[in-house]
């Protein structure tokens, strides 16, 4: 079987650069056939890469024009450089799968995120074609555009402000309409659907002409290396304490994310403690840049911020240090997190806001302890309750995730997703 997955957004911060790499080494191990398409790479990624996955950019085949493509997409602002990304990751892949006859085509991101899959889909013929949702749908996130909006201005949340304008374009009813459009022109000449991570998603898609051909599926965690970091030796590389309990928030701090709160509830903790937030500071809202919470709490002696990309092989040395992970969401988000893999991955607890499926994965699994979002008390009284466990009780949350991590391995997200290409027929039209 011929794979061509695309990930036009892979070199970009917050665009699950590390489950592209991971299910696509999984489904090569599996036997498939597996071409990884991106824009330029993915974030963090070395030059070289695995043997048994062919991977192409459309930056590695712009020849001359390499640098200002580049240059075009890095000066874009924030809310529109997906764009480009994506319409040019698409064109590639429509050259290479007429050119490798590959009958299985995988979006496995793009922007906008519901009305991308359907345009390519619409231009493409006899193929099986698969989309993955990670957020819920433009019209569910209309219904409560105005209330949010508003709540952007009020914060002076600029950035934040273009991709709401966008949601409301994308969410009215002209723009769903011309979405059904494109979709009954895809699914007369090709096998379609859909993936989502969560049930929240997979709930905003309910008037959706294709919500039949959403699959629900489990994020995945990949396995952890055999041999582990001990946390002393951990703290050691980092240049931490020994001797204090340390709170990691990981990854970049967009605006799904909640960090004030996690400032808010700090600066009232009796020490001794040190709040680590590694992760590159992309965010122009002072609401939700480290650098600037830290100064307006006071926090400079407790908190430290390691602004820059971390990679992967740099995981273990933040997680193994850390005595818990603090996954602060804002109340509406209902996506799927991925620092919640990497936290089973190394075994470490969570502190998540009580928010969707992450909230309900902490507690259903009882992989740590959950606070009311975007709430400082309740996130105070949380760490407090987690500094007072037992280790027994700790360690019966290690065990937890380590059953988790297994449930939700790549080499079974592989699996199933073979078993879903296999199931779309490519002879007949949808």
């Amino acid at each position: 079987m011929k794979v061509l997955l695309v990930e036009p957004l892979g070199h970009m911060g917050g665009h699950c650069s590390s489950h592209t790499k991971y299910l696509s080494q999984a489904l090569a191990d599996a036997g498939v056939d597996v071409t990884l398409l991106t824009f330029d790479g993915l974030l963090g990624e070395p030059a070289a890469w695995s043997a048994e996955v062919r991977h192409i950019s459309f930056i590695s085949t712009s020849g001359a024009f390499a640098p200002a493509w580049r240059f075009l997409c890095s000066h874009l602002p924030p809310s529109l450089s997906p764009i480009p990304a994506t319409v040019c990751g698409f064109r590639l892949a429509v050259r290479w799968a007429r050119r490798e006859k590959n009958a299985v085509i995988h979006i496995l991101d793009a922007y906008p995120h519901d009305f991308a899959p359907v345009c390519f889909a619409s231009i493409v013929n006899r193929r099986r074609l698969i989309s993955t949702l990670h957020l819920v749908s433009r019209e569910a996130e209309f219904k409560n555009w105005q209330a949010r909006f508003r709540e952007v201005l009020r914060k002076r949340e600029i950035r934040r402000s273009f991709g709401l304008c966008l949601s409301g374009l994308l969410g009215t009813r002209p723009a769903a309409a011309l979405k059904r459009l494109l979709y009954r022109r895809a699914a007369r000449t090709n096998h379609l659907a859909f993936i989502c991570y969560t049930k929240a998603v997979h709930d905003s898609y309910s008037n959706s002409p294709f919500y039949g051909k959403i699959v629900p599926m489990l994020y995945g965690v990949a396995m952890p290396e055999q041999a582990a970091l001990t946390p002393l030796e951990a703290r050691q590389r980092l240049g931490l304490p020994q001797d204090e309990p340390v709170f990691l928030h990981f990854g970049l701090n967009h605006l799904s994310k909640n960090l004030e709160v996690i400032f808010q509830a700090a600066k009232d903790l009796p020490p001794p403690y040190k709040l680590l937030f590694a992760g590159q500071v992309y965010s122009s809202s002072a609401a939700n840049n480290p650098l600037s919470l830290v100064r307006k709490y006071g926090l400079g002696q407790t908190a430290i911020i390691v602004d820059r990309y971390i990679l992967e092989q740099e995981l273990p040395d933040y997680f193994y240090s850390a005595d818990a992970v603090i996954l602060s969401y804002r109340t509406d988000f209902q996506g799927a997190s991925g620092v919640l893999s990497a936290a089973a991955q190394f075994n470490v607890p969570v502190i998540a806001s009580d928010v969707g499926e992450i909230g309900e994965a902490v507690k259903n699994s009882k992989l740590g302890l959950t606070f009311e979002a975007e709430n400082p008390e309740s996130l105070r009284d949380t760490i407090s309750a987690f500094l007072g466990l037992r280790e027994e009780e700790k360690r019966e949350m290690k065990e937890n995730l380590s059953r988790f991590a297994q449930d939700r391995s790549y080499q079974e997200l592989a699996r199933r997703h073979i078993e879903l290409y296999q199931s779309l027929s490519s002879d007949n039209a949808a």
